[in-house]
């Protein structure tokens, strides 16, 4: 280590990285925390999303704790990003959505990358996964046929990750009028799914929203209405 004295810009920078720290540790170990949950769900499951794209959804659960209402997820697989959702969602009901017997037979004009029973994990693995969580609620079989439970509901925060075009239009007709205010909705696969994307347009063309593209692989849309 050099002996030489620090210059008065050096000090300067100093004083302002630890008062930088002092304000805002709080922040940085919550950042920490979140960078080692998603570590550890990576440990016990397959989860199918970046780093960066599980970050999102996490920090947008949080940021929507104010916003009156449930949350939903369609397409849970082995329940990596469900568990996201859980350490973070207090109260809130959860709703779980997917066949549990891999995805449905795809569009063959805008799915051909994907094949029907793909991504299949039996509901009791994932229920054993998640026994530690309360308020959460698992429906079983291809959406929106297992949503009646839930079609009074209002929701604050919905994640979709369903890969397919009928799937996706499906979930947006269904999620999109009961949304509220402020809430938000993040999906997986736009626009790197052709299905997704296509779903995503054609439903948004006469909508007030924007579609927030936020990763290479992952949207964005905060209800502006109610």
């Amino acid at each position: 280590m050099s002996n030489e004295p620090l210059s008065i810009y050096q000090k300067l920078f100093r004083k302002l990285f630890r008062n930088y720290l002092r304000k805002n540790q709080r922040d940085i170990v919550f950042i920490g925390t979140v960078s080692d949950l998603i570590t550890r769900i990576r440990r016990e499951v397959r989860m199918l999303l970046t780093d960066d794209e599980a970050s999102r959804i996490y920090w947008a659960v949080k940021s929507t704790e104010k916003i009156n209402g449930e949350i939903g997820k369609v397409g849970v697989y082995q329940g990596g990003s469900a568990k996201l959702i859980c350490e973070v969602k207090k109260d809130r009901n959860l709703y779980l959505f997917d066949s549990f017997e891999g995805l449905p037979k795809p569009n063959k004009l805008y799915d051909s990358r994907f094949h029907e029973g793909r991504l299949r994990e039996p509901l009791e693995n994932v229920k054993r996964y998640l026994i530690g969580y309360k308020n959460v609620y698992f429906y079983k079989g291809v959406f929106p046929d297992t949503a009646q439970a839930v079609k009074e509901k209002h929701f604050s925060f919905v994640h979709l990750d369903v890969d397919l075009y009928k799937s996706t239009l499906d979930c947006l007709r269904f999620f999109y009028p009961r949304m509220s205010k402020g809430g938000v909705l993040i999906s997986h696969d736009y626009p790197s799914a052709n299905g997704v994307k296509k779903a995503f347009d054609e439903f948004f063309e006469d909508k007030p929203e924007p579609i927030i593209r936020i990763s290479i692989d992952q949207c964005l849309i905060v209800k502006t209405e109610r």
